[in-house]
């Protein structure tokens, strides 16, 4: 039976993973399914079993749970017994845990005001700045604490990344905004540490620039220090014999435009970027050529590439179409935001549709 006739037959209400062909005869690939999830912290270890099971059961290979190290604890020992994979879900770059001990750790934007004082568009923008050697530092141990955890078999990255210089078109009017230059006070960071590196580096103070937004030098500049970061942070996590996976903004070139990270240039085994569809008023054949782009880029650096996938917008076209487009432009396999948002019926659909493409 063909692939879309299959489809069309089962009436897919759920995420589903495609097996990459054009046709089921074809010979058929292994894919993989992850999901991030919230919560389950308060429950207990037969609860969380059980909801484990049910995911397994219904072809969920990996889980991405955010949470406490003890929480982390607790899930490593059942993942291990259940048999998924667990990558620990741990914001990078956004975190406001130090400010207290730390307000110097804090990004500044061109206007000069901290997020510790003033945060941008919402009240937990609080961004470390990555040129700071105790930022650094500060990640490295955090990440690699986790990967002592007993049955982890990795960790995740999220906002790892500058704050958003540039808001994805469909949500500026969320803010009321129209953002069609880079403005002050969304422009980071300008801290005393990074003016005096790039300074002694490049012979300039950004802010003593006409337009420091037109520097092709000062943008790359710190789009280097994300990179320089974020690979510090892998190469402790792969001495550990983890595996380290992020969460990226749709490709390299919107992550860049928009807030600074240059994913393309990240060490790290597993990608899932957020195809967010929504966000910037894309329609299927922005998500395929989005996929397209970032599997072409992903196969030369032999990392896996994990379609993040939001429920509430794939239903706008339906999941089957969406997931038939991810999986047929180089998606290894979908991560579903949230996982915990999957209802009975989904789960079934998505289990028939599993079985009938082993």
């Amino acid at each position: 039976m063909k692939r879309r006739k299959f489809i069309e037959v089962l009436g897919i209400t759920t995420v589903a993973l495609s097996s990459g062909f054009t046709g089921i005869s074809e010979k058929k690939k292994q894919y993989k399914n992850w999901a991030w999830l919230r919560g389950g912290a308060k429950s207990s270890d037969q609860e969380l079993r059980d909801f484990l099971l049910k995911m397994k059961d219904n072809h969920i290979h990996g889980i991405l749970p955010s949470g406490g190290n003890s929480y982390y604890e607790r899930l490593g020992k059942l993942c291990k017994e259940v048999g998924l994979e667990f990558h620990a879900w741990r914001w990078t770059m956004n975190r406001g845990g130090h400010m207290k001990d730390h307000p110097e750790w804090y990004a500044v934007s061109r206007n000069g005001d901290s997020v510790v004082d003033k945060p941008p568009y919402v009240g937990y923008y609080r961004w470390l700045c990555p040129s700071r050697p105790e930022v650094k530092q500060l990640l490295i141990e955090d990440y690699t604490t986790l990967c002592k955890i007993d049955g982890l078999t990795g960790v995740h990255l999220d906002y790892v990344r500058y704050c958003d210089v540039i808001l994805p078109i469909a949500l500026q009017p969320k803010y009321n905004l129209v953002q069609d230059h880079e403005m002050p006070e969304f422009d980071f960071c300008y801290c005393e540490v990074c003016r005096s590196k790039f300074k002694e580096e490049h012979g300039t103070d950004p802010l003593e620039m006409e337009d420091p937004t037109k520097s092709k030098v000062w943008r790359q500049w710190r789009l280097d220090q994300l990179v320089e970061v974020v690979n510090a942070v892998a190469d402790e996590v792969h001495k550990t014999g983890k595996e380290i996976s992020a969460a990226v903004f749709p490709t390299p070139t919107i992550a860049r435009d928009l807030v600074r990270q240059d994913w393309e240039r990240f060490n790290l085994d597993a990608f899932m970027p957020m195809i967010y569809f929504k966000d910037y008023n894309g329609d299927l054949e922005w998500v395929a050529n989005v996929v397209k782009e970032d599997a072409k880029i992903l196969k030369k650096k032999k990392a896996k590439l994990y379609a993040g996938l939001h429920l509430g917008h794939v239903r706008q076209f339906g999941i089957p179409k969406v997931v038939e487009t991810c999986i047929e432009n180089g998606a290894q396999g979908v991560t579903f935001f949230m996982g915990n948002s999957l209802n009975d019926e989904d789960w079934g659909t998505f289990s028939s549709v599993m079985n009938e493409l082993k």
